[in-house]
């Protein structure tokens, strides 16, 4: 699976950038970022604690202890605008892409995938023909589809630079779920 998303060029993307991968498991959790970032180095992975996102994503896994996590995007490669910056993927990308995700979740079996933020939620909502119930708060809400539940939340990097002084009610409210759904 990760080989043939290695080589995947539907959408043109992968010339900014190959696909940036963690390593292929099984794993209780997906996390699940919208798109690439620039690589620094050949080791990297999605959501790396090196970023904003990814140091929140660390802290949960640190307090959940024991389980195992893997890291995604729905868009795999880096979109970059004309003057080569970081921009959002387009629907187009995003639709290319996400048969990816799809194989990713069946080859590897979680039981919890959490959904970062709304563009991301608003894709699987569409890819899946359901709809999720907004999140209040820090109050979220899960479906779960052929076993799997699907749980949108914010962004982490949302909390991180717009909700710092609640990002250990963010964390606790995930770490619950977490512990409830498995």
């Amino acid at each position: 699976m990760i080989e043939q998303i290695r080589r995947c060029q539907k959408c043109g993307l992968c010339f900014n950038q190959k696909p940036l991968l963690d390593v292929e498991k099984e794993c209780q959790v997906f996390w699940v970022g919208l798109s690439a970032k620039k690589k620094k180095s050949n080791k990297e992975i999605p959501l790396s604690p090196e970023t904003n996102t990814g140091m929140v994503i660390q802290r949960i896994e640190e307090v959940c202890g024991e389980v195992t996590t893997y890291k995604t995007n729905l868009v795999k490669c880096l979109p970059l605008t004309e003057e080569q910056k970081l921009r959002y993927p387009n629907k187009k990308e995003i639709d290319s892409c996400y048969e990816h995700l799809a194989e990713e979740i069946q080859e590897l079996s979680p039981k919890i995938v959490f959904l970062l933020g709304g563009k991301v939620s608003s894709a699987v909502e569409k890819h899946l023909k359901i709809n999720f119930e907004k999140w209040d708060e820090f109050k979220y809400h899960y479906k779960k589809i052929n076993g799997v539940y699907y749980v949108p939340i914010h962004h982490p990097s949302y909390i991180y630079v717009y909700r710092r002084k609640r990002i250990d009610e963010y964390i606790n409210e995930v770490e619950r779920i977490i512990k409830r759904l498995l």
